[in-house]
């Protein structure tokens, strides 16, 4: 292999061929302090970390007293991992330069690398006091030496102090956007995300890191215009494909979902992932033959797909194959044992399937995943009345009401039940609350216990809040 495959020609400081045979022949040959910056730092950005260390080592010999050539081989040991033998190094700079924030900095390294945080902090405080007119640089060379030791959240604090003291550094803007999302907070990345492409719109990669925070929030429209400008900067960004099927799959644009889903395959025929949304696709347009195609194709890739083993049960579930239906849904489960989606499908199979025990063993579960999804108690509970064991169904109703208290159509329910169960009291209670959080759905009472129809206290509460036209 060539020396330089690594590189780009182009891109090669002047003087870098001459340096480059100087050391494949071991010969000697003259650069200023500055040329040798320039190697370094491009044989570093180049991950030739070997070749870096030999040119520091030459660019040492001819100028000894260069502190920016000890600073660049504290960290070539820092990147060997000998922590302790930079912090020697460069305490001894710091000896002979005083408070010289790029010392101060590197230090701060060697402490973090020797998970000595008070230590760290101290050298970056010295380093901030004595950076001038570089203050945002240093402060956001601090938080990203924080990324480095995995602190993103300290991090953050100094890339925000780094915002303060310069609105306008795109390293900054752009960090904070990706570190905020990272660190659960979507909306503060779209913030700076913003910011940043007020100064510099025609990154794709920004505009792309944009597109995913909007998606956490919900917002699908926003990120498909994320997605479509990232697409349009550079149209080989095949991950903002995906991407823009999926908010065009969340927006019920299935159609469409469809048609940027095999563009993206085009990219990447072996994505399972991508096969099994698109049969999702086609699921949610009533073509489930076509749908189960593509989760068959998507587990002749990955036989370990668990959404495909999923979803093919769905299926069978659908043709009336119970027992296939609950085959692979169990199979999904044996995968991905703490999906409440998963076990909430399975209970209802069994349900459907005649086994009482194993359906009801399968909606608890369900509903200890996700106790805040009250459709797996009233599907529970309506399992249950449908066993006649309406005391059951009211105990696992009240059970329910706990985690989704703000949730009418389980009141309703409840009620109903207690209606029936000649309970009127409580029934009444849960009748009025339903009724205050959505009176609209108060038709759901009768078409549980029509009989509720008849009764005098019912109609009243029902007229007292009435809401007014």
């Amino acid at each position: 292999m060539n020396e330089r495959d690594f590189f780009d020609d182009q891109f090669a400081p002047e003087g870098f061929d001459l340096l480059m045979s100087a050391l494949k022949n071991g010969n000697y040959r003259y650069f200023d302090v500055s040329e040798y910056e320039e190697f370094i730092d491009y044989l570093n950005a180049g991950g030739d970390f070997e070749r870096s260390e030999q040119v520091i080592s030459m660019a040492m010999k001819t100028h000894p007293d260069a502190l920016s050539l000890k600073l660049r081989h504290a960290q070539a040991l820092l990147n060997r991992g000998e922590a302790e033998a930079a912090r020697l190094e460069l305490e001894a700079l710091s000896e002979q330069q005083g408070n010289d924030p790029e010392v101060s900095l590197l230090l701060g390294n060697c402490h973090l690398m020797e998970e000595n945080k008070k230590a760290a902090g101290e050298s970056f405080k010295m380093a901030i006091q004595h950076a001038g007119e570089n203050l945002d640089d240093v402060l956001y060379q601090v938080g990203s030496s924080y990324v480095s030791s995995g602190d993103i959240r300290e991090a953050v604090t100094y890339f925000e102090r780094a915002f303060e003291e310069n609105p306008d550094n795109d390293y900054v803007l752009n960090d904070l956007g990706y570190f905020y999302d990272q660190l659960g907070h979507p909306d503060k990345s779209i913030y700076y995300y913003n910011l940043y492409l007020d100064i510099d719109p025609f990154n794709p990669a920004v505009w792309f890191n944009l597109g995913i925070a909007c998606n956490r929030l919900g917002k699908f429209d926003k990120a498909l215009e994320a997605y479509d400008y990232t697409l349009a900067l550079s149209d080989d960004f095949y991950h903002a494909l995906f991407n823009k099927a999926n908010s065009l799959a969340n927006l019920e644009k299935y159609k469409e979902a469809i048609v940027c889903y095999r563009d993206y395959l085009k990219f990447d025929r072996e994505n399972d992932d991508a096969l099994c949304y698109m049969g999702e696709c086609y699921l949610n347009i009533g073509r489930k033959r076509m749908a189960g195609r593509y989760y068959t194709k998507a587990l002749k890739i990955n036989p370990g797909n668990d959404m495909a083993l999923f979803s093919s049960g769905i299926i069978a579930w659908m043709d009336g194959d119970h027992l296939l239906s609950v085959d692979l849904i169990r199979r999904a489960i044996d995968l991905e044992g703490e999906t409440a989606e998963y076990w909430f499908s399975y209970a209802r199979v069994l349900a459907d399937s005649g086994k009482e025990k194993e359906a009801k063993a399968a909606f608890r579960k369900a509903s200890s995943l996700n106790p805040a999804q009250s459709e797996i108690w009233m599907h529970y509970a309506e399992y249950l009345h449908g066993q006649g064991l309406i005391k059951d169904a009211i105990r696992i109703l009240r059970k329910g009401i706990r985690h989704n208290s703000r949730d009418a159509a389980i009141k309703y329910l409840l009620a109903a039940y207690l209606y029936e169960s000649d309970e009127e009291k409580e029934a009444s209670l849960q009748l009025e609350t339903a009724l205050k959080l959505d009176f609209n759905r108060h038709d759901d009472l009768f078409r549980i216990y029509p009989k509720a129809a008849q009764n005098d206290a019912v109609k009243r509460l029902i007229r007292s809040h009435k809401p007014l036209k």
